[in-house]
Parts: C-alpha cells; structure tokens; sequence
C-alpha cells in the first residue's frame, strides 16, 4: 500500500524508473508504454494493500497477493544477481533500498502471503459482499486522483533533494570525516596481442616483453556521496557558471526542460513574460537543458528566446522538476518556489510589483501535504460512508430475520 502510494504522488519517477529497468533490460522499444506500466503498477499495490487491510474478499486478494509477490520476488532476484539499476525503486525516493534490500523485503512479504493464504476463512470483515466492492473502487480512484494530479501539476509530496525549501549548496558539501571512496589502481598490460589486468603489487614492472597500455581506477568501496552531487551549470560562453548562480544573493529564475524536443510549447509565452520580469527588474534568468546545440538554436529562433540556455545532466534535471518544462526560483542557493508550466499562472498574475513585495520572495510551505491530507480526508469519509451504510445492512438484516422468526412462532 505504502509503495503504491508513493509511486503514485510522483508518478513521472516512477515512469524515470520503469524505463530505466527496460533499457538495462534491451526493451527500451517499450518506453512509451512506461507511463501506462507505472499507472497499472501502482493501481495494483494499492489497491491489494488496502484491500488486504480492509479484509475484503480476502481470499481472491490473498491469491492475487501470492502471485504478484512471487512474480516481483523472481525480478528482484535477477536484478539482484544483475545489478542492472543500483536503486529498486520500489517506495520512490522516500525509501531507498539496495537490490539485495529489496529482495530480502520481497521474500518477506511472500512469506506472509502463503501465511494469508493458508487460511480457508476471512480472518476479518471491515464491509460485507455489497460494500466491499465500492471500498476498493473507492481506494482505486483515490490513488488515480493523486496521480494524475502529481502528474498535471507537481508531486504533493516531494522526498527529493530539490524540494522548495532546501539549500542547493548545503545538500553538495561532503561533512567533516565522511567515509571517502575506497579505489585500487589497476594496470592494463599488452604482450604478443593479450591484454591483461595487474594489481600494484604484480604489474611486470621488471618484465620488457610486456607493454604498458592503460591505468584505470577501480571502486572496491563506495564512500559518502552527497545528496546533490551532480549539480553542474555549464554556460556556453562562460563555462562553469554554477557557483556563481547559486552565491546570488538576488533572485535566479531556472527555465528547466530535460529535453527541448519533449517540452510542452502551450506556455512559452508565459516563460517568456517571466523572463522579461525577470530582465526589468535586474534577476537572472537561464534556461537548463541536456538537449544538443542544434536543438537549442531552432528553440532560440523560432520563439526569438532572449536567455542562454546551460547544458545539464539530464537526471539531474529530472529529479530537479517533475515538469517538461519548469520553473524554479532560488535566492542564495535556496529553492524557494517551483511551478509547473500549468501553473504559471500564479506567478505571472503578481509581476507588477518586485519579488520582495510578493509572497514568491519567501521559502513556498508545503502545500503538497496539505492537498495529500485532503484527498486522505476525502477517502476516509468515504469509507466511513459505506461503513455506515454496511451497519445498515446489518441492522436492517437483523431486522428482517427477527421479524421472519417472530412471524414463524
């Protein structure tokens, strides 16, 4: 249950995820179905997990229990082995397990499933035959709702470094006595067409029929590594502009597109507005993107873009925003506010004023637990519902049966 949800309040890193499985798996010809298998993903775990909490039809869940967990103990166990992705993914980035981890949870919860299933009868009821059904159908559009809105808008919950509020320049520094990264050297070595690796302590240092080729590092033990470590703003014309922007003590305005190729077109004239704003009022303005030059010169042609665009990672860039493209707003380094192109709208209707004299100047609360908390309310109100109306059931059961045996006397 905690999985799916997860998944489902951000469901684009789950999408990132999914795809980065069927590439290290040779089906990358399946990455535009990568949205439908995370929606199907997180519909099933759930929708099982509530339901199995609920006790409804409880044998028919605890079967589909088994199956599934036997399926997903039988993947973790190959990519355990594999090693094709180094995070499982399972609970998004509000958990990350190793694939050892994940397995290791997987064999668990299989082992619980074949003791659900054992048993013959319900071990409990929470709503009968009639309810049931409208108990799951609710949880279902529960969890559909908050992803399609994760999905349109920004995660409710963000259990990323780059959530508003952070400090970009905190999150990359490494603290005093960390553990650093553990390498040995190793020494390619080329004699009559064979090539060979030697350690330091047996390279044929003395032997001449032996020619040197390379020298390579080799990670035997992975150190401390830093929330933010690849956060890397390359201008073209300036190089390396990353501290520069993140010492700023005014306001940056970061234009944010993984792929220019990809990126919605319905708001560039609101990003276009922004960064005229941006420009009057003498705050920085750049777009980050991981897309070629040619592609960023036809953007800056077609849309006459007045901003340079800084080459970035492009994991980086996803994980910074859930939205192609976005917009992030820092000071000092600190996020203080990301939006959605959806939802610009927000920002542009408070341009008249500088950004001191707006409530954009300060770190956003987090808005997204308040709207996760109502969509929770909403789901507990209507379980509660169809709780009352199975006591009525009940109640008018009972009824019913008293007055038939009253009427047999």
């Amino acid at each position: 249950m905690f999985s799916g949800f997860v998944k489902a309040v951000d469901p684009l890193g789950s999408t990132y995820k999914i795809q980065d499985y069927l590439q290290a798996f040779g089906l990358g010809f399946f990455d535009q179905y990568a949205l439908f298998f995370s929606f199907v993903l997180f519909c099933l775990e759930f929708v099982l997990g509530m339901a199995l909490l609920l006790g409804a039809a409880q044998r028919f869940f605890a079967w589909l229990a088994l199956v599934f967990m036997s399926l997903m103990t039988l993947l973790t166990l190959v990519i355990a082995l594999g090693n094709p992705v180094s995070d499982c993914g399972c609970f998004g980035d509000a958990l990350q397990l190793s694939n050892w981890q994940t397995f290791g949870k997987n064999i668990f919860l299989l082992l619980l499933s074949l003791i659900l299933i054992s048993f013959k009868e319900p071990l409990y009821k929470v709503f009968g035959k009639k309810t049931q059904k409208w108990a799951c159908l609710v949880c279902l559009l529960m969890v559909l709702l908050v992803a399609i809105h994760s999905l349109r808008h920004l995660p409710m919950l963000d259990f990323r470094p780059y959530k508003t509020g952070n400090s970009i320049p905190e999150l990359m520094q490494i603290p005093p006595g960390a553990p650093q990264d553990s390498v040995v050297m190793e020494y390619i070595y080329e004699k009559d067409g064979v090539y060979q690796s030697f350690g330091l302590e047996n390279y044929p240092a003395g032997d001449t029929t032996w020619h040197f080729v390379d020298r390579k590092e080799r990670i035997v033990r992975k150190g401390y590594e830093p929330p933010i470590h690849d956060f890397v703003l390359l201008h073209p014309v300036y190089g390396d502009i990353t501290e520069a922007v993140l010492s700023d003590s005014s306001y940056t305005f970061l234009w944010i597109s993984y792929k220019l190729e990809k990126a919605n077109r319905s708001a560039i004239q609101d990003f276009l507005q922004i960064q005229r704003y941006a420009a009057d009022r003498g705050y920085s303005f750049y777009g980050l993107t991981a897309s070629g030059q040619e592609i960023i010169d036809e953007w800056t042609y077609e849309y006459d873009i007045p901003f340079d665009f800084c080459t970035v990672d492009e994991i980086t860039l996803k994980t910074m925003i859930r939205s192609n493209p976005g917009l992030m707003l820092i000071s000092n380094g600190q996020i203080l506010h990301k939006w959605a192109w959806r939802d610009l709208s927000a920002l542009t209707m408070d341009l008249d004023a500088p950004l001191e004299e707006t409530p954009w100047s300060k770190a956003a609360s987090n808005k997204g637990l308040v709207v996760a908390s109502q969509f929770f309310a909403l789901v507990v109100i209507a379980l509660c519902f169809l709780y009352l109306f199975r006591l009525a059931s009940l109640l008018w059961e009972y009824k019913k049966k008293k007055k038939q045996i009253h009427q047999n006397k």
